[in-house]
């Protein structure tokens, strides 16, 4: 599920990255299948399996939170992502978390009870747009009337695993992150949720909200 949050994939690039049996494969995708977690379509004799919808991603990125701090799991398969990466289709890591704070610092985003940034309690909740949001994410961007009328939670903190701290979820995350694509300020590292943020894009970064992240790599 994890490798899957990075998007579609075939089952020859699930074994490959799971190094699991076809046959126990199958077996798995078929349980999270009939539980309404994945969903499958056709390309030629290929079958692509993706995550049925962001909620499950949501919910992945939740429990992961729950079992992190008794995991016994290895450090090096966390490391390469904890710097900067997609948690689903927003931004996250310690990238994610810079910008969440510089939005909120910007007064793009904010709590409607009026919490600290920085606070756990905004952990899920759902963000309003700040007094500047406009000028602020028309730099990004992102085109605030075209999200009116998306069929998801316009935006929400969701705490990043890794740092223990909110990025930036939901509608407006996800647009957040096609920007900076479209833009070509980020690119994704080959075969992980991992990314790079690009010269231009540290130099827009800079200039738009003030976040330095040239200890990106």
């Amino acid at each position: 599920m994890l490798f899957l949050m990075q998007g579609p994939a075939s089952v020859s690039e699930i074994i490959s990255h799971l190094d699991v049996s076809q046959s126990n494969l199958s077996n798995h995708l078929a349980v999270l299948k009939n539980a309404g977690l994945i969903k499958s379509s056709s390309a030629g004799r290929q079958k692509i399996y993706e995550l049925a919808n962001h909620d499950v991603a949501q919910l992945i990125e939740l429990l992961y939170n729950m079992q992190q701090n008794n995991s016994t799991k290895p450090q090096k398969m966390i490391k390469p992502i904890q710097c900067a990466r997609t948690c689903y289709d927003h931004l996250a890591g310690k990238f994610g978390v810079a910008l969440f704070e510089k939005l909120v610092e910007k007064k793009a985003i904010q709590h409607p009870e009026g919490i600290a940034g920085k606070d756990g309690q905004f952990f899920s909740k759902e963000l309003e747009l700040g007094p500047d949001a406009a000028g602020v994410f028309s730099g990004l961007g992102v085109d605030l009337t075209m999200l009116a009328n998306k069929r998801r939670r316009f935006a929400f903190g969701c705490l990043d695993w890794s740092e223990r701290t909110p990025h930036l979820a939901g509608a407006l995350g996800a647009s957040v992150c096609n920007s900076f694509f479209d833009n070509k300020w980020i690119a994704r590292k080959a075969n992980t949720r991992a990314i790079a943020v690009t010269t231009s894009g540290k130099q827009a970064l800079k200039n738009l909200v003030g976040l330095d992240v040239d200890w990106i790599s």
